[in-house]
């Protein structure tokens, strides 16, 4: 839930989202029927919760790109990793939170969601409340809106 948070806020607005999202978890604990697995619930619960808050920041923020970047935590490297390569995979990291900053949010979601947790569509589906086929389709717009920002960077 933090890593999804992190991802799609960025760090600014992660400790006002996650105790968001953890009042929400509480205050709709009843509501929890178990037709699904709990964390697909918390997952959903997370997500919605952070694309409202990112929805409202962009209300009073211009809908340019103010060069924020969205923040990736890097794979924590083993005991033995090259440092060589771990400087590379740190560029690597920060490169790719550039460019999930420039993915618009929901697409976004459903792209952290697929490639970053590795959830199945019809769970990322049943998270951010919509058909299995739009969920496949953000994730797709997702991927190409970050190859295009990937070409204008460096054309």
């Amino acid at each position: 839930m933090h890593g999804v948070a992190l991802r799609v806020l960025g760090a600014r607005d992660l400790p006002d989202a996650s105790q968001e999202v953890w009042i929400k978890v509480w205050r709709n604990m009843g509501s929890f029927r178990g037709e699904s697995a709990f964390t697909t619930w918390l997952y959903r619960i997370a997500t919605n919760t952070c694309l409202g808050l990112r929805r409202t920041r962009s209300r009073r923020e211009k809908r340019q790109y103010n060069g924020e970047e969205a923040h990736f935590r890097p794979e924590p490297a083993g005991d033995d990793a090259d440092p060589e390569a771990a400087a590379l995979n740190a560029e690597r990291n920060r490169e790719i939170g550039v460019l999930l900053g420039r993915v618009r949010a929901e697409h976004r979601a459903a792209l952290v969601l697929r490639h970053m947790e590795g959830r199945p569509y019809a769970e990322i589906a049943e998270i951010l409340g919509v058909p299995s086929g739009t969920a496949k389709v953000w994730v797709s717009r997702g991927r190409t809106a970050m190859q295009f920002a990937l070409a204008k960077g460096k054309g």
